[in-house]
């Protein structure tokens, strides 16, 4: 459920960025330049979720790299067309970054909650489900912005989604084996 959330949340607002700071008046160019900004976030992002995971729990990690993703998005809403530039790259940074911790995170929790024997069958479940996530969320924004001309009713879905995830993820335990 958290993987699903968030990638919604992520994949939706990361979609309709530049558009939205296009629509309030941003250069194409700067809207473009702040996507390449989520994409060095995310890259660095994997490393920095990578060394986290080996020293703090799993799901301690993602929940880090959720709420980073919250803080952009919440960030994203307050821009408006006479906002410093250096607001939009702090929300591409931020966005960027906890989106980088879905691949390390998701692999550290398949293998350590379910063991190498089931990692291939958890790992592909719970990619399915980020899978999921990640081609709706942006539907849904474009849906939204035909529907009401705006894309901050997919923002708002989308910080609410995020504060909804990291609850769920802070949550996940390793199941307990049968007894027998």
């Amino acid at each position: 459920m958290a993987f699903a959330f968030s990638n919604f949340a992520n994949m939706g607002s990361i979609l309709a960025a530049a558009p939205f700071l296009e629509d309030i008046g941003y250069p194409t160019a700067t809207a473009a330049s702040a996507l390449g900004a989520i994409g060095f976030g995310s890259g660095t992002g994997k490393i920095l979720f990578g060394w986290l995971c080996d020293r703090i729990r799993p799901n301690h990690a993602c929940a880090i790299g959720i709420a980073l993703q919250l803080a952009g998005v919440l960030l994203l809403l307050t821009v408006h067309a006479d906002s410093p530039l250096v607001l939009i790259w702090a929300c591409a940074l931020l966005l960027g970054l906890g989106v980088g911790a879905w691949l390390p995170t998701l692999s550290m929790l398949a293998s350590t909650s379910f063991g190498l024997l089931f990692y291939g069958a958890v790992f592909g479940a719970l990619n399915l489900a980020q899978s999921l996530g990640t081609a709706t969320g942006p539907l849904f924004s474009g849906m939204m912005h035909d529907a009401t001309g705006s894309y901050v009713g997919a923002f708002t879905t989308a910080v609410v989604l995020l504060a909804i995830a990291i609850p769920v993820i802070l949550l996940a335990r390793r199941p307990k084996l049968p007894a027998g």
